[in-house]
């Protein structure tokens, strides 16, 4: 699926001035925006490779602060949550405690505002859209070296982490690694699968289940408990709960694969929870992807890393 296609798919969730003037975009900052960010009474922007783009009045773009910049209003902004809510915040008060609304497509919308202690959202000031992609071949150089067993994706923020998650999954689960994998994907945001209505919209393979749920140690448990699998993917590990769920997969037998953010060697061992995900053996290597201005991916054993770091 093209990223032009994922940007159109996106804007359902955007005020319709705004809308209008997005749609006109260049074709080259379609395919390639990675979020769509509105703030009240600020310049309405764009992520692009990494960069911060403004959108002019006229549809075009500019890479500075400059006349004619397009400003997205308050009643933009609020439009945009309702469009988003689909006319019920209430519906989605688990996600906006949060700071997240799911969207269709497997993007998903982060809302700053005033947040309640019950997750109802008022005074909402900035939208910001994060624009899922689906690529085929992201993962080809981790397919490649998979063996099956525990897998850590790690990068720094932006380098593609549930992409090339999302791609690995499709390709164990589509019997592109030597044998069609029983994969179970823990999806908390809805961004692996894009699923919405129980239908998985992003393409995870033929052997793939999927399980949606914020809290993702009790998807784990679920998971391993209920569809025996081969293998539990899911995105971004952060809490130690989430790791003895880790454990507890990892000693019924099944594999582990899951993401997190680090931006070298060092910080996956300056960070608690991945520094212990290393130690207990749930994983047995980590493709630590390059930053957004190139590279390849690296892989790494973790026993020599850890005693590499640990000396």
């Amino acid at each position: 699926m093209e990223n032009k296609d994922s940007f159109n798919s996106a804007l359902y969730g955007v005020a319709e001035r705004i809308r209008e003037k997005l749609e006109k975009l260049p074709p080259a900052v379609r395919q390639g925006a990675e979020e769509i960010r509105l703030r009240t009474g600020l310049p309405v922007a764009l992520t692009v490779g990494g960069e911060t783009v403004f959108v002019l009045e006229s549809g075009r773009v500019s890479f500075y602060i400059t006349q004619g910049l397009l400003k997205a209003e308050k009643r933009d902004v609020e439009e945009s949550f309702r469009l988003l809510c689909k006319n019920s915040a209430f519906a989605h008060s688990e996600e906006l405690k949060n700071g997240f609304i799911m969207m269709e497509g497997g993007h998903r919308a982060g809302v700053c505002g005033r947040l309640t202690e019950n997750g109802v959202m008022h005074d909402v000031s900035s939208v910001n859209i994060r624009i899922a992609r689906e690529i085929f071949g992201a993962a080809n150089d981790i397919a490649r070296a998979y063996k099956g067993d525990g897998l850590l994706i790690a990068g720094p923020p932006g380098s593609g982490k549930t992409t090339v998650l999302r791609d690995l999954v499709r390709q164990l689960a589509g019997g592109m690694c030597g044998r069609i994998y029983r994969v179970a994907v823990i999806d908390s945001r809805g961004e692996i699968s894009g699923s919405s209505g129980g239908i998985a919209y992003n393409d995870l393979g033929a052997g793939t289940d999927v399980l949606l749920t914020a809290d993702k140690a009790a998807g784990l448990e679920i998971a391993v408990r209920t569809m025996f699998p081969d293998i539990v993917a899911f995105d971004e590990i952060g809490t130690e709960r989430e790791l003895a769920g880790v454990s507890g997969s990892f000693n019924a037998g099944v594999s582990i694969i899951t993401t997190a953010h680090a931006g070298g060697e060092e910080d996956l061992m300056r960070r608690a929870v991945t520094r212990e995900l290393i130690k207990s053996g749930a994983v047995n290597s980590v493709a630590l992807l390059p930053s957004l201005h190139g590279g390849t991916v690296k892989m790494l054993d973790t026993k020599e890393l850890f005693c590499g770091l640990a000396v």
